[in-house]
């Protein structure tokens, strides 16, 4: 299990840059943080040590000046600005010296020793990174739809001649006489793709830190503005 820190971000797309020696690198660009520790876990208390991040404020409510005026305290304040997301969030946010509700949360197991330099309301940033190093980046993989299973899991097709016909592409015996039913976990047609998917060991190329963007060497899971997670690699330093 990775428990190094990492930080939460948003895929903005592929470009390229050029090093040293003048050749063009394909990078992905990945705007990376700010991210607020939401939440502080310990072994003592919930059986592992780990913080919680959470990334991409949300929009707020548009309220007039004068009707929030009018509410009572700074709980009601909040609870009019950010009544579109779900009562039990806007409280978990609001512990956090009110800090408006984030739209992706996740948690970053980490080692005692590292968890310990992190409290509730304190932002991770790019700098935890360096030019050089290796990174593992997490994501939800573009959904294909419902595919067949020349595309979800690579079947060879039919020969196109000799009577097949429209069966060029269909997925053959899906069983035998017994046990009279189709195995269970046999491969057919269904849907794909839309999937946790992580990519191990791709170099940080470049960091913008006064935009919080990361170029990470390669291609990384998911669609252009899809969430990530991106961790310090596992395997190597």
């Amino acid at each position: 299990m990775n428990t190094n820190i990492g930080i939460l971000g948003r895929k903005i797309g592929m470009t390229q840059i050029f090093d040293d020696a003048g050749n063009a690198v394909p990078v992905t660009a990945i705007e990376a943080g700010p991210c607020l520790v939401s939440q502080k876990k310990s072994a003592a208390t919930d059986g592992y040590d780990a913080i919680q991040l959470a990334f991409g404020e949300k929009t707020p409510r548009n309220v007039p000046d004068s009707v929030i005026g009018k509410a009572q305290g700074g709980r009601a304040r909040y609870e009019l600005l950010h009544g579109r997301t779900s009562k039990p969030l806007r409280g978990h946010f609001f512990k956090v010296g009110e800090s408006a509700p984030r739209a992706f949360v996740r948690e970053i197991r980490l080692t005692p020793e590292a968890a310990a330099a992190f409290e509730p309301g304190q932002q991770v940033t790019t700098a935890i990174f360096e030019k050089g190093q290796f990174v593992d980046v997490i994501g939800t993989s573009k959904g294909k739809g419902f595919t067949g299973v020349v595309k979800r899991h690579g079947f060879t097709m039919f020969p196109e001649s000799h009577g097949v016909h429209e069966w060029t592409r269909h997925g053959g015996s899906i069983g035998t006489r017994k046990p009279r039913h189709t195995r269970r976990g046999h491969r057919m047609a269904g849907h794909s793709g839309h999937a946790r998917a992580t990519v191990q060991n791709l170099l940080v190329a470049g960091i913008l830190a006064d935009q919080n963007i990361l170029l990470v060497r390669g291609g990384i899971p998911g669609p252009n503005g899809g969430y990530v997670v991106v961790r310090k690699a596992l395997k190597r330093g």
